[in-house]
């Protein structure tokens, strides 16, 4: 079983990339190949997605933005993964010098978008090349079926917001289909809308993280070490329990009320990082 997925195991390693999420940025590209997407809250309410890609590397993605803070305690859950990213002030990079993160700044541009939120990879070709090391277990479980799961209450459309971002989750098809400010995450080249497995949101703590943009807006850190409340769906039913992580190594783990792992169903994850 593979540990990001729950399906088929992939000998692939782990890339992660930080895709921007603004209006200016649609239609994204390649984010309905990630086999985990976080969200994260960064200045001025804005958000931004850090996608994890194992299973599947799109040989087009973006548009790629750059890291922060909250990344460098999240990416450490993977190991040792890539971080594919477009620029970072001195103080992330210093910090993303020292994590357990392979960095791998690009800055390609697709000339038919405007500047900034043109810079588009290869992933496919940067996992080729990265020689990144194996997936391993980030304490996540699947399962098909669980008893938990067939007594747990039914819920349908399931929306969270993140900053002043509102994420809907409509069922479809066995599956959610992902929606932004009430808009799909249409791929700007094939049109197929990005759905996912299961939705997880995870309370978390967020605080200044010393850093601003150009616009005097405070960067947001939010913090996935410690515990909290964490709210799972999937298969159009609900679960709360509790996240629990001891630091950027260990493993993430979602509890029920008797200390036992919720299981998630086996494909896409999306996790709300909700402060």
């Amino acid at each position: 079983m593979d540990p990001l997925t729950g399906k088929k195991p992939s000998a692939a390693g782990v890339l992660a990339v930080k895709v921007e999420n603004i209006a200016a940025a649609r239609p994204q590209v390649g984010l309905g190949s990630a086999d985990i997407v976080f969200v994260e809250e960064v200045e001025g309410s804005l958000t931004r997605l850090v996608a994890v890609y194992h299973s599947r590397f799109p040989s087009r993605l973006g548009p790629v933005r750059s890291a922060r803070s909250t990344d460098v305690v999240l990416l450490p859950l993977f190991g040792t993964p890539g971080l594919v990213y477009s620029g970072a002030n001195r103080k992330v990079q210093r910090s993303i010098d020292r994590a357990s993160i392979r960095a791998l700044p690009r800055s390609d541009r697709d000339g038919s978008r405007v500047a900034p939120h043109n810079v588009f990879v290869d992933l496919d070709a940067i996992a080729a090349e990265a020689e990144l090391r194996p997936a391993r277990t980030i304490g996540w479980t699947f399962a098909a079926a669980d008893p938990r799961w067939a007594a747990a209450p039914k819920d349908g459309d399931v929306s969270g917001r993140v900053g002043g971002d509102r994420f809907t989750f409509a069922p479809a098809g066995g599956r959610y289909v992902v929606r932004w400010n009430g808009q799909p995450y249409a791929d700007g080249d094939s049109g197929t809308k990005a759905t996912t497995d299961n939705v997880v949101m995870m309370s978390v703590k967020n605080a200044p993280d010393g850093n601003a943009d150009v616009n005097g807006a405070r960067s947001v850190r939010s913090d996935t070490t410690g515990r909290g409340t964490v709210v799972i769906y999937r298969d159009g039913r609900r679960l709360t329990g509790t996240w629990q992580r001891s630091a950027p190594s260990k493993p993430l783990r979602f509890l029920d009320g008797d200390g036992r792992d919720l299981p998630l169903a086996p494909g896409r994850t999306w996790v709300l990082l909700r402060g």
